[in-house]
């Protein structure tokens, strides 16, 4: 299969398109057939700054990307949830030892995926995991209820943006800063 992959870290480290071994299913697992990913924040961290600063990077050569979208290709043992042919999305590699999602397929852990919603694009999909479940981590610990006032610092932003929605959905009275253009 087709990967991007590091051999070095640091801020002039690029990736190069390589061949690798397509990933075998495993217990508790799916191996998923990449159809989007996108980029975060954490995966340019880890690119820039590597195991020396950030112990969860990747041994080299690295596979990065967290968030992704696609169609499940084989399910693991104990995995009763996902059948081959669902369409899923998540958060889930990238990290320590877990390949990323700039591949054609990945090994994802079935605990940390979900059924793609039939009104998101596959693009849409994997846009969303790590901001999403960034605000609504926040959401349920600052335990926003219907009527509150909330403030979103950042609202236009990726994680803010969601952030926003989310107090919407949940009957909050949302104000939100932005800096420039994206007041």
């Amino acid at each position: 299969m087709k990967a991007m992959i590091l051999n070095e870290y640091g801020g002039n480290a690029e990736f190069q398109l390589t061949e690798l071994s397509r990933p075998s299913v495993k217990a508790g697992h799916v191996v998923v057939r990449i159809a989007a990913t996108s980029v975060n924040t954490i995966d340019t961290m880890i690119r820039q700054l590597g195991q020396e600063n950030l112990p969860f990077a990747p041994d080299l050569p690295a596979v990065l990307g967290m968030d992704f979208a696609g169609t499940v290709e084989a399910v693991g043992e104990g995995v009763t949830d996902f059948a081959p042919g669902d369409e899923i999305y998540g958060c889930a590699g990238g990290l320590a030892d877990l390949q990323g999602a700039l591949a054609e397929y990945m090994l994802a852990d079935a605990r940390l995926i979900a059924r793609k919603p039939k009104s998101l694009s596959m693009r849409e999909a994997a846009a969303l995991p790590l901001v999403g479940i960034t605000a609504y981590e926040g959401w349920q610990r600052a335990n926003i209820s219907a009527g509150q006032k909330v403030l979103v610092h950042g609202g236009a932003g990726g994680v803010g943006h969601v952030a926003v929605q989310l107090a919407r959905h949940f009957g909050a009275d949302v104000y939100a800063t932005g800096t420039g253009e994206k007041q």
